[in-house]
């Protein structure tokens, strides 16, 4: 197995968790039963587990890693775009429509600048270690956490955008890691299918991390405006 195919399947894997996430929440969100949410949570995964393997596999007669990937991605952003718009659609009058409007703006920005803004061909290189946090180590330097540090800052505005969306039910910590690794592997995944940058799990993790530090900022300063 090469590094391209490693990374697909770590990619996948990311991608399915994130779609079984929010597809919990929002089971979970409806259900009449509190008591017996770790009962459902156990027979939803058995049930997603049942129908994703199945598809895997006729996936991967049907064609090569890419196409699975790709499948995977547009499952999964089917799943979180669901679960978004119905939300919305429930609470409609309490959105911040401004925030959201900014959120979408800054999303579409990110995402330009990490893949459209860069020619095809740029760099087809594949990076599964965190190299830069073992050569700052090395080396006994920030330096090298240059590029980690960048990709941390660049998603704390999204969990910062997306907590003020909806204060009172989106700036909570278990949104942050499915919010960040979602958007980052639909970065990366696109990175790899168009072969625009490097496809790094390095950034997966940097993108995550972002994330959580911004949606982490605004409960803290809600906190204590409220004290």
């Amino acid at each position: 197995m090469n590094d391209q195919n490693l990374m697909q399947i770590i990619i996948i894997a990311i991608l399915l968790l994130c779609g079984y996430l929010y597809l919990l929440q929002f089971v979970v969100k409806h259900s009449v039963n509190r008591s017996a949410n770790t009962l459902l949570a156990i027979v939803l995964l058995i049930i997603y587990t049942g129908i994703s393997v199945p598809l895997l596999m006729i996936f991967s007669r049907l064609g090569d890693m890419n196409f699975i990937l790709l499948a995977i991605l547009l499952l999964t952003a089917c799943i979180v775009l669901f679960a978004a718009l119905y939300g919305c659609l429930q609470h409609f009058r309490e959105l911040n429509k401004g925030m959201l409007a900014l959120f979408i703006l800054y999303v579409l920005m990110v995402g330009y600048i990490t893949i459209f803004s860069r020619t095809e061909g740029h760099s087809r290189e594949i990076i599964l270690q965190f190299d830069s946090i073992e050569e700052a180590l090395k080396m006994r330097s920030i330096e090298p956490l240059q590029h980690l540090w960048l990709n941390i800052l660049m998603f704390v505005p999204i969990g910062v955008l997306f907590s003020l969306i909806q204060p009172d039910r989106l700036a909570k910590l278990i949104f942050a890691i499915p919010l960040g690794l979602l958007l980052s592997t639909v970065i990366e995944t696109t990175q790899m299918l168009l072969q625009r940058g490097q496809c790094d799990i390095e950034d997966i993790f940097a993108n995550t991390l972002g994330a959580f530090i911004g949606l982490l900022l605004v409960r803290i300063f809600r906190r204590r405006k409220t004290e």
